[in-house]
């Protein structure tokens, strides 16, 4: 039965093979879209010529017409020698011209056409002379001879040439048209279904990423509600696993503490009785790590500092030293600190009420931590009778001092025995571990 992490990998392996294909396709639609744009221009292109086509028609057939005007209103004027009919000869003549010079712009690009340009513009200019000629006569030697002139066909045969001409460069310029028309009409078809072929795949891409993506998104919320039900379990179980401990930790110290009350030996009762002091310092750490908005590995260590502190007063008594705390830092601590440090405030503390005041004598006990930088330090401070030189130097002490020694070693702190007049001060100073959170 496949597990969690390979149906992660799975869905992984086939993200990223889903992830290429998308890659490869976008490139395709990419290089596709400049297609496109290639295609576009080859068509504005065709339109382009398709028009300049129809601007060629369109100018000799002007052209035509305009030589037609011109050739009436000279005719016009030699049978009524109304010189009225001379300005739109002029005109006509005159657009003649400017026709023939668009007509050799606009044929530039066909020599074939140029040709029959050259030929036309020479007719043309023919056609133009004679009239202009019969004009002369007319205005010369009188309207019969130019009239005989006239009637000799000349003009006649120019505007017959000139026609013919026009008729064949038309006839070209239409097949020219047509070809145009027909590859315009191609690379716009090619157009429109290129054009529908990417929107349809870009929006089958688009659908099949978006699905996938929800396939992708209800899978990761399945794996994720399974991963908060485990990590449920496994914090109910934690709890159970650290209630269990705490409960152990306190069994001991009650076997511990009834076995020192029924044993003759002092020496041998304290023992035991520090011994259960100790375990019960233990206990305090697995007891905070359990219950409502327990974080797993993490104990406040203000709180507990204050929780063992008051554990660790002796049976009441008017005798007893008084005790001020100053442990209002707050400061989250992994349970491999929060140990040590429990046992080490729990062993300064215990060793000072047996030590510091003998023979019930009166004084105060001082207990502080606070935050330098990236330090904590936790200060014991009394005003009792103090250590003796050999036990305040480096090594020296009892079983109780060591362990504190070795435990900040642990820990990798220091520890500063300070002699007062009077009484004793221990300052402990350790890293402040980052913690990481526990991975479930």
């Amino acid at each position: 039965m496949p597990t969690n992490t390979d149906a992660s990998l799975l869905r992984r392996k086939v993200r990223a093979r889903a992830a290429r294909v998308s890659a490869l396709l976008s490139a395709g639609l990419f290089v596709g879209f400049l297609l496109l744009i290639v295609v576009f221009l080859e068509y504005r292109r065709a339109i382009d010529w398709v028009d300049h086509t129809h601007e060629v028609i369109s100018t000799v057939q002007e052209l035509q017409s305009s030589l037609s005007d011109a050739e009436s209103s000279q005719r016009g004027y030699l049978l009524s020698l109304d010189r009225q009919y001379l300005v739109p000869y002029a005109e006509g003549t005159e657009r003649s011209r400017r026709l023939l010079d668009r007509l050799d712009l606009l044929t530039a690009d066909n020599p074939a056409q140029q040709d029959k340009v050259k030929a036309l513009r020479t007719l043309t200019q023919a056609k133009l002379d004679r009239m202009a000629e019969m004009l002369r006569q007319a205005d010369g030697l009188g309207p019969d001879r130019a009239l005989a002139t006239f009637r000799e066909g000349t003009g006649a045969s120019l505007m017959t040439g000139i026609r013919q001409l026009t008729t064949t460069m038309r006839s070209e310029e239409d097949s020219l048209l047509a070809r145009r028309s027909r590859h315009a009409t191609l690379l716009e078809i090619l157009m429109i279904a290129y054009a529908l072929t990417f929107v349809s795949v870009t929006g089958w891409l688009g659908t099949t990423t978006v699905r996938r993506l929800e396939r992708d998104y209800q899978a990761e919320r399945a794996e994720g509600k399974a991963l908060a039900a485990a990590l449920d379990e496994n914090r109910i179980l934690l709890d159970e696993v650290n209630h269990r401990v705490k409960n152990s930790l306190q069994i001991v110290a009650n076997l511990l503490r009834t076995q020192a009350l029924r044993h003759n030996n002092a020496d041998v009762r304290q023992e035991l009785l520090d011994s259960s002091s100790r375990v019960l310092a233990i206990a305090e750490v697995h007891r905070r790590l359990y219950g409502e908005g327990a974080v797993y590995d993490t104990v406040e260590l203000s709180d507990l500092i204050r929780s063992i502190a008051e554990n660790a007063i002796p049976a009441t008594s008017a005798s007893e030293p008084a005790m001020t705390m100053a442990v209002d830092t707050p400061l989250p601590a992994p349970v491999d600190t929060a140990v040590p440090v429990a046992l080490i405030v729990n062993e300064l503390l215990t060793n000072t009420y047996k030590h510091a005041f003998p023979d019930g004598r009166p004084g105060t006990i001082r207990l502080g931590m606070g935050v330098e930088g990236n330090e904590v330090r936790i200060d014991v401070t009394d005003d009792g009778v103090g250590l003796p030189d050999e036990v305040a130097s480096s090594g020296g002490g009892g079983f109780g001092l060591n362990t504190v020694r070795n435990l900040t070693r642990q820990i990798r702190g220091r520890l500063e025995i300070e002699r007062l007049t009077p009484g004793t001060r221990f300052l402990l100073t350790f890293p402040m571990k980052p913690h990481s959170p526990t991975q479930a």
